[in-house]
């Protein structure tokens, strides 16, 4: 044997390239991948290859072994094994419980044993020296299917630290699916309740009987013990004996020809054979079979005999279809989780964290959840999913305290899983109230602990009783994990939002000049709750020539940043237009000082605008356009019209960029509607629809509609409430001249 530290592993000894990635996304897609090959897998090693090639992007290469629990509980066997030396893996064949090594540590504790240095393995277990004489980083994870221990997953890795925090989490996942998989695939007496796999838990008695046969191929007779007589629904005889159409007689008839196909196959190869067939027992019910033997040549090597065990294997076959299934549901539920990291990462607003996350989870059969904090040492409702006001408010104003899994998310990081009412109020009977006004039967609370806000906690509800399985356990703690993060990122945004907001409504004029002979109505409405603000704004004011002057500008972007260069626009306009320029040399100038001032183009921002100047003596208007949506015109008695203003591009494009003037003359009775595109325009709408819509609200309301409600009735139609997530901001002007 070599000295230690000197084997290798038979894999790619790299570690994962760079720090593991801290995107929840790219764990949650590898552990879905895990899951889906899991509920697959045919055999323990497809289980343990799945298993080590889902971490291997993540966790770097490793080797890996399954070592299942006897029936006994004295010894774990290997029954799988990848990327380790025959050095390492043989004297893993066969080891007693009571050894002192991680792996039987890890089956009679219950619980995962890290070991990340070589000297740390030789302190706390000398006995591993000599069966893994390698200087790995270790870790053994009980694999658990229904609250008992069957066997072990080790896996290994040369890398020069150990396993960190996030990645035992995501081995611990993975150990939690591949143990009820490990019981489908070698049979292990589960019990999974549930009405279901009634049939199967009531004929599940903890043996497997076993016959014994020796089929003599010349004369075609076929010996058997009582016990192989009653799997085939025959009466114990000798006499006369069982042949071969004796022994097949309860077969269904379709599955006849190829079985006989198989065992004449089997007969001619003179080997060992392992086949699975159906048969009929005394009582009628069809059984599944299976026989393992060997078939024996004579002394010139033709087939002589067949012998070997025949066993029921319904029961297990049965076990492994609902394991399947359960693996199935783990495997969408993962597949969920993947979506909701992806959902989350575009959700702004705390609301729409919290209705991604219920969504997800309802494929853990939740139809509720609250996310709460606490306010003067009582609880907080702060959002909620699938629960009503007065569901809300039965939450609210407990204190912090009380013995409450409230208490014990938010006080001490300590999870609840309660799978029925009844578990739930006899650990908590001050919830009982609670539990009554929210009529769910079980529950989980997790903690959610944030940078920001302290600590919260969360309450998934379920209308039924809920058995919470350890991978269930380890997927919905993943889900408040994702659901903190996201929680600390919408608040952050919405507290941008709020300021940004702030700043732009504090930098709109808060009152307009008198205005003889002519009305002006002024409308703004902030973006959708959560979303980032944008740089829309409104002016008027009078030039020095006596001029009306009017503009509405649209900065492009959503951030502080388009808020506070919306500002500095709004007062250059403004300056320009004091000393006595034109609308068109007032564009030109603007555009000059935004492009003059540009340092990075591929993060400069740039400005749609319109500008009027009407002379409200005579009616006459001059109007220019940078990039800007066209205005809206109606003459007494007519219908609305786009007005064609020749228009220029955005502001900070181009710094030689020109802005023709469009003039006319307004009809005594005039209306005139400067608007930013956040009216007509969002995602997944047509400008040209929204447009037109626009002139029919338009015109519809200059006949309904008093003048002062005219641009909020304008906003209400085209944008109804609820306010769409992705809905712009919206600056509004309103002009009618009544003549002179």
């Amino acid at each position: 044997m070599e000295e230690p530290g000197r084997l290798t592993l038979a894999v790619r000894t790299v570690g994962p390239a760079g720090r593991p990635p801290s995107d929840p996304a790219v764990w949650l897609a590898a552990l879905h991948g895990a899951t889906s090959k899991a509920a697959r897998s045919r055999t323990a090693r497809e289980l343990l290859a799945g298993v080590l090639d889902a971490a291997a992007p993540l966790l770097g290469d490793l080797g890996g072994a399954i070592l299942l629990l006897d029936a006994s509980g004295r010894y774990l066997f290997l029954v799988a094994s990848q990327g380790l030396p025959a050095e390492v893996a043989l004297p893993m064949e066969a080891i007693g419980i009571d050894e002192e090594l991680s792996a039987t540590d890890a089956v009679r504790k219950a619980q995962p044993i890290w070991l990340n240095t070589f000297a740390q393995r030789q302190t706390r277990y000398p006995g591993l020296i000599e069966r893994l004489p390698v200087d790995l980083v270790t870790g053994s994870l009980p694999l658990i299917d229904n609250d008992t221990v069957i066997g072990v997953l080790t896996v290994l890795r040369q890398h020069e630290s150990g396993f960190s925090p996030v990645e035992r989490a995501f081995l611990q996942c993975l150990a939690d699916h591949a143990g009820p998989a490990l019981a489908a695939l070698t049979g292990r007496q589960l019990d999974h309740g549930g009405p279901e796999d009634g049939d199967v838990a009531a004929d599940a008695s903890g043996t497997m009987e076993l016959g014994t046969f020796v089929w003599h191929l010349d004369t075609g007779v076929v010996e058997g013990d009582d016990a192989l007589a009653r799997l085939h629904g025959l009466a114990p005889r000798s006499d006369p004996p069982l042949n071969l159409d004796d022994f097949l007689s309860q077969v269904p008839a379709t599955d006849l020809p190829a079985l006989r196909q198989s065992l004449g196959h089997i007969a001619q190869r003179c080997a060992d054979y392992q086949v699975r067939y159906r048969a009929y027992d005394a009582t009628g019910r069809l059984r599944i079979l299976e026989a393992r033997g060997r078939a024996h040549p004579d002394a010139d090597g033709h087939p002589m005999m067949m012998d070997g065990l025949v066993a029921d294997i319904t029961v297990a076959c049965d076990r492994q279809q609902l394991n399947q299934r359960l693996l199935s549901s783990q495997a969408e539920q993962s597949g969920r989780l993947r979506d909701l990291a992806t959902h989350l990462v575009s959700a702004a607003s705390l609301d729409e964290v919290v209705g991604a996350t219920g969504t997800a989870l309802q494929a853990f059969g939740a139809d509720g959840l609250l996310v709460v904090d606490t306010e003067r040492d009582r609880l907080r409702v702060i959002a909620s999913w699938g629960y009503g006001p007065a569901e809300e408010a039965a939450a609210e104003g407990f204190p912090l305290h009380a013995p409450t899994p409230f208490r014990d998310a938010l006080l001490g990081g300590t999870p609840t899983f309660a799978g029925s009412l009844r578990d739930g109020l006899a650990t908590y009977p001050s919830l009982v109230d609670f539990a009554h006004a929210t009529k769910r039967q079980s529950w989980a609370v997790l903690p959610l602990p944030t940078a920001q806000d302290g600590t919260a906690a969360c309450l998934i509800g379920f209308s039924a009783p809920h058995e919470f399985a350890p991978a269930e356990r380890s997927l919905l703690t993943v889900v408040a994990a994702l659901l903190a993060q996201a929680m600390e990122r919408a608040r952050i945004h919405d507290r941008e939002h709020r300021r940004a907001v702030e700043l732009q409504q504090g930098m709109l004029p808060q009152a307009l000049p008198e205005l003889p002979h002519t009305t002006v109505h002024t409308h703004y409405r902030p973006a959708a709750e959560g979303a980032a603000v944008g740089g829309d704004w409104y002016d008027a004011w009078y030039t020095p020539s006596g001029e009306l002057a009017l503009v509405v500008g649209d900065v492009q972007g959503h951030s502080t940043a388009a808020a506070a260069l919306m500002g500095r626009l709004r007062t250059a306009v403004r300056a320009y237009s004091a000393e006595g320029h034109s609308p068109a040399d007032v564009l030109h100038r603007t555009n000059t000082l935004l492009t003059q001032f540009s340092t990075d183009p591929d993060s400069d921002l740039f400005a749609t605008c319109v500008i009027a100047h009407l002379d409200t003596s005579t009616g006459h208007l001059s109007l220019c356009r940078a990039g800007h949506p066209q205005p809206l015109h109606a003459a007494p008695g007519k219908q609305p019209e786009i007005l064609p203003v020749e228009g220029g591009l955005p502001l900070g494009i181009d710094p030689d960029a020109e802005f023709p003037t469009t003039t006319l003359t307004l009809t005594p009775g005039s209306h005139l509607l400067l608007y930013t595109d956040g009216l007509v325009e969002r995602p997944g709408r047509d400008l040209d629809a929204g447009t037109r819509q626009l002139l029919s609200v338009f015109g519809s309301g200059l006949r309904s509609v008093p003048e002062g409600e005219l641009l909020a009735h304008i906003e209400q139609v085209c944008l109804p409430a609820p306010v769409p997530a992705d809905a712009d901001d919206i600056a509004a002007l309103y002009l009618r001249w009544q003549g002179p």
